[in-house]
């Protein structure tokens, strides 16, 4: 299983736990009904979130692209950025991303994408959902070591 998306695996269990559990104790104390049921709510959510990106990786229903960011463009009134991602066999892929995705131009990258998404492989195609379920930079690794 690949580091990203174990990481985003681990990251939702852990916010199922922490709502469920402190949610738990503090509606319990309070005796809170409306608390308690929001709280058990949100953990079954997390649950299903859990298990539906569990069977993707289980599966292997993703898409990896290799490549760099050859240019990333914030938009100033939209909670969006555009892409422009250029892979190692030298096809071009734009797409848009949300702002809180950190990725720099001119690093490579590993994504992974749902299979569900259609990339357009050509660079004035713009796609506005891709499924990305994780990303990780890839270092250079020197010839000295």
């Amino acid at each position: 299983m690949p580091k990203p998306l174990f990481t985003r695996l681990a990251a939702i269990c852990a916010v199922g736990l922490f709502c469920v559990l402190f949610g738990g104790v503090y509606a319990l104390s309070q005796k809170d009904t409306i608390l308690l049921v929001m709280s058990l709510l949100l953990g079954v959510c997390c649950i299903i979130r859990f298990l539906l990106l569990y069977h993707t990786i289980k599966t292997e229903n993703y898409l990896i692209l290799e490549g760099t960011c050859v240019k990333r463009e914030k938009s100033p009134l939209t909670r969006n950025q555009q892409v422009l991602f250029r892979t190692t066999d030298g096809k071009e892929y734009r797409f848009s991303l949300e702002k809180h995705t950190r990725i720099l131009a001119g690093h490579s990258y590993r994504l992974y994408f749902k299979k569900e998404s259609q990339l357009e492989e050509s660079a004035g195609d713009l796609l506005h959902n891709p499924a990305l379920i994780g990303y990780e930079e890839l270092l250079e690794v020197s010839a000295e070591e």
